[in-house]
């Protein structure tokens, strides 16, 4: 709640998958056209797109409502997903590595990742907090490396 979400996130997810939309059905429409050596469905083709557009929309947006995190006492955990909601809780302790990220998507929007991983696979594709500023991505990163040094710290005093 400190460092919340950009509601930039939707409108950037909404952009990469209609792109990738818009292009797997040119392509599909172009192939259809060619192998039955007819013109290209110009009316399908637009109506399929506005369908997929609408339903991208409601997605995005109900995915960013999901969308939750929490830096706790003991635990980094993150939870997404709206249809087939996914939830990682990760000790600190486990922790190895946080780094921030973009890809070109964000960059243009002014977003920001924030990864984090640990030993085990999953991690790598499910812990990261994404969508967020810079301002945000950089406490976030400076609070998770603090927890994690002073996690560290404790167990190193114990032993």
């Amino acid at each position: 709640k400190d460092f919340p979400l950009e509601r930039k996130k939707v409108l950037k997810r909404f952009i990469t998958a209609m792109i990738s939309w818009i292009l797997l059905s040119t392509i599909i429409s172009v192939m259809i056209s060619l192998l039955y050596r007819s013109d290209f469905p110009v009316l399908p083709f637009i109506l399929f797109l506005a369908l997929i557009a609408v339903w991208e929309w409601i997605y995005e947006t109900k995915y960013f409502t999901a969308y939750f995190y929490d830096a706790g006492k003991d635990f980094l955990r993150i939870r997404k997903g709206w249809i087939t909601p996914k939830e990682i809780t990760l000790p600190y302790e486990k922790l190895q590595d946080v780094y921030l990220d973009q890809d070109i998507f964000a960059r243009i929007f002014g977003l920001f990742d924030v990864h984090v991983s640990t030993a085990t696979s999953e991690s790598g594709m499910e812990a990261h907090i994404d969508g967020v500023n810079q301002e945000n991505a950089e406490h976030i990163h400076t609070l998770l490396l603090n927890t994690i040094k002073g996690k560290r710290s404790k167990r190193k005093s114990y032993d």
